[in-house]
């Protein structure tokens, strides 16, 4: 799981099984030693939620402005897992339009939550959209259901139980 440190703002991952089958523990920021309180949740895939609207039933929201496919010059695109079975792992984005899901797809995400072809992202240059597949359980930027959205560099999605961050890098600093 990633901790985010009230304080100094840096993120880590905490081994889950360090705290002995608590559901609540109180952690130390190794960066600023800040006490924070640290609450499990169920692990993903252990809960079935139903979502209150099908994606087709949501309000039209304006499309994102289409443009050619194109990887950015001198960049680099990652979509990091912050939460899920693979956290901590980097998916370095090699193609301007690759499909994430399940099975059969550019970035397979081992979640029973998670479509076969659950979401595609589209990199148009600098613009990176994120565009939910008619998937069954909905792609959520800030918990919100969203059928096609405009990423920002370190934007955060949820896909299932698996939660992504976008990050753009120059390629020299990348290789440094």
């Amino acid at each position: 799981m990633i901790v985010t440190c009230t304080s100094c703002g840096r993120r880590y991952n905490l081994d889950p099984a360090k705290l002995g089958g608590r559901v609540e523990a109180t952690v130390r920021c190794p960066n600023c030693k800040t006490s924070l309180q640290v609450k499990l949740g169920p692990p993903p895939g252990d809960e079935t939620a139903r979502l209150d609207a099908d994606a087709s039933l949501l309000p039209a929201h304006p499309q994102v402005p289409q443009g050619g496919l194109l990887m950015p010059a001198g960049m680099r695109v990652s979509l990091a897992v912050l939460q899920g079975k693979a956290a901590g792992t980097i998916y370095k984005v090699e193609r301007p339009s690759t499909v994430i899901g399940r099975i059969e797809s550019d970035v397979n995400v081992d979640d029973p939550e998670v479509s076969r072809q659950h979401a595609r992202l589209e990199i148009q240059g600098s613009r990176v959209v994120l565009r939910d597949l008619g998937s069954t359980n909905g792609t959520f930027v800030n918990e919100v259901k969203v059928a096609e959205v405009e990423l920002q560099d370190r934007s955060e999605f949820r896909i299932g139980g698996t939660h992504f961050m976008l990050i753009l890098m120059d390629e020299e600093a990348a290789q440094a």
